[in-house]
């Protein structure tokens, strides 16, 4: 099965696999598209089995509601249009530029073929929310293969994980296989203690540990202590964390793929550096 829209010349094809494969389960994406589209779900499945044709507009909105990004929307416009288009002189502009578009991808895609590491672009942009690293990590969980599976686990809106993983599959952190699924990829990623996002990752994931405060969940841990301990001590307590951490790597290691948790451990001096 195709599994990209520059792989598709029809779109109504290309809408009815999407919609089938970007869910765990077919079942409500009809539903939700027709809501999208402001129309009856019925319509929606006249349009794909039948003759009808949806609108330009309703195309637009197609775009949004599968997260496509500025050369996916033209794209799948374009194939729109050419199904639409009455002539074969007009459907011969519409060809012209399709094909334009599917060179381009090919080049696109044979440079990033060779891309095993992350340039500082890259890894800032990586870096820049929690989102990123998150869905990285998930599409290896079960039920979170797609893009609506992981949209409901992390409660972000469809678009942003469409975004997310489009990138993520351009730098080789995830790759898309046949049937719309998600697996993770071939590059690794590797921040080290002197990196310049070094700070911004940190600081990203206990934004969202303080965000779990408000909503915990069952395997949920919070603790938090201010003490005062020997000079002497200090290094013992640090040592007890690291062997903790070296722990909990050895578990992780060896543990099944079943869902996604975030772990941090803060231990440092009160006193100021100024």
């Amino acid at each position: 099965m195709k599994y990209s829209v520059f792989e598709y010349r029809d779109y109504k094809k290309y809408v009815t696999d999407t919609l089938e494969n970007r869910s765990e389960t077919s079942r409500g994406e009809r539903s939700r598209l027709a809501e999208a589209l402001q129309c009856h779900t019925a319509y929606v499945s006249q349009v794909l089995n039948g003759s009808p044709h949806f609108s330009l507009e309703q195309a637009d909105r197609i775009n949004q509601f599968f997260g496509h990004n500025k050369e996916q929307s033209l794209y799948f416009l374009l194939i729109v249009q050419h199904s639409r288009a009455g002539t074969a002189s007009l459907k011969k502009v519409f060809d012209d530029q399709i094909q334009n578009i599917i060179e381009r991808q090919y080049n696109l895609k044979n440079r990033l073929e060779f891309k095993k590491t992350l340039s500082v672009a890259d890894q800032a942009l990586f870096y820049s929310s929690w989102h990123y690293g998150a869905i990285h990590v998930l599409v290896s969980v079960p039920g979170c293969h797609t893009e609506r599976g992981i949209s409901d686990y992390l409660g972000l809106p469809i678009e942003r994980v469409s975004e997310i993983l489009s990138f993520l599959s351009s730098i080789g952190l995830v790759k898309k296989e046949s049937g719309g699924r998600y697996e993770i990829g071939t590059t690794h990623i590797h921040l080290g203690a002197d990196s310049p996002n070094i700070a911004k990752h940190h600081s990203n994931w206990r934004i969202r540990g303080i965000q779990s405060l408000d909503q915990p969940l069952p395997n949920d841990l919070h603790y938090s202590s201010v003490v005062t301990v020997s000079e002497e001590d200090a290094p013992k307590i640090r040592a007890c964390l690291v062997k903790a951490i070296e722990e909990i790597r050895k578990t992780i290691k060896g543990s099944k793929d079943e869902g996604a948790y975030c772990y941090l451990i803060d231990f440092f001096n009160l006193k100021s550096k100024i």
